[in-house]
C-alpha cells in the first residue's frame, strides 16, 4: 500500500484550482520516471479537486493503473488531495486529508494565502513526515481494525476516472490539453502500460 502524493490547493470556482503545497513519495518508480510520475500526479490531483464539490469527499480511481485520488474541498476555499494505490484504505486517507487540512489552516493564515493566484510550494513542515507515516496505513491508524464502522460515519463519493470529465471527455483527453504535463509527461501517460505494466500510469 502507498500514498504517492500529498497536496493542498487553493479553490475557486470556474477557476482552475491553485496549487498551495505538495509533496510526493515516488521512490517505487524508476529513477527516469519520477519527473513524469510527478506531473502526471499533479494533474490528477488538480483535475480530481476541480471537480470536487465544497463539503464532498470525493475517492476518485483511475481504473487502468489502480490509483485513486482522494479528495475534499473546505468552505474557506481550501482543498486537499492524497494520491494512493487502489488497496489503501480510503477511511485512513481521508483522516489523513483532514489532517493535513487542519495542519494548513493552523500554520498559515487565511490572508496569506488567499491572494496566491499562481501555483507555488509553501512549507508545511509536517508534510514529509506525514507521508511517510502514512506508508503504513495500520501504523498511522490504529483503529483500522474497526474500518466497517468507520465507514459507515462518512460518506465518500466513489467516481471512476469514466465520470471525471464533462460530457463524457475521457481523463487522457483531458490530459494533452493541461498545462500540468510536458510533452515527455504526456507520452508517458499515453504509452505507460505498454511500456511498463508493473507500474502503470496514474
Amino acid at each position: 500500500m502507498y500514498v504517492y502524493s500529498i497536496s493542498v490547493f487553493k479553490v475557486v470556482r470556474g477557476s482552475k484550482p491553485v496549487l498551495l503545497t505538495i509533496v510526493y513519495e515516488v521512490s517505487s518508480f524508476g529513477f527516469f520516471q519520477r519527473g513524469s510520475v510527478k506531473e502526471v500526479a499533479l494533474f490528477v490531483l488538480r483535475e480530481t479537486v476541480e471537480r470536487t464539490n465544497i463539503g464532498e469527499r470525493v475517492s476518485m480511481e483511475h481504473e487502468q493503473s489502480k490509483k485513486v485520488c482522494h479528495a475534499t474541498a473546505d468552505s474557506k476555499g481550501l482543498a486537499c488531495a492524497v494520491l494512493t494505490d487502489s488497496e489503501y484504505p480510503g477511511v485512513v486517507a481521508h483522516k489523513l486529508v483532514r489532517l493535513v487540512l487542519e495542519q494548513f489552516h493552523q500554520t498559515f493564515s487565511e490572508s496569506s494565502w488567499k491572494s496566491i493566484s499562481a501555483d507555488t510550494e509553501l512549507q508545511l513542515p509536517s508534510l514529509p513526515q506525514l507521508i511517510a507515516t502514512y506508508q503504513d496505513p495500520h501504523k498511522a491508524d490504529p483503529m483500522l481494525g474497526l474500518q466497517k464502522n468507520l465507514e459507515e460515519t462518512i460518506t465518500i463519493v466513489k467516481k471512476t476516472v469514466q465520470q471525471l470529465g464533462e460530457r463524457g471527455e475521457k481523463l487522457e483527453d483531458i490530459a494533452m490539453k493541461s498545462d500540468d504535463l510536458s510533452f515527455q509527461s504526456k507520452a508517458f501517460m499515453q504509452n505507460a502500460e505498454r511500456m511498463n505494466k508493473c507500474c502503470g500510469y496514474l
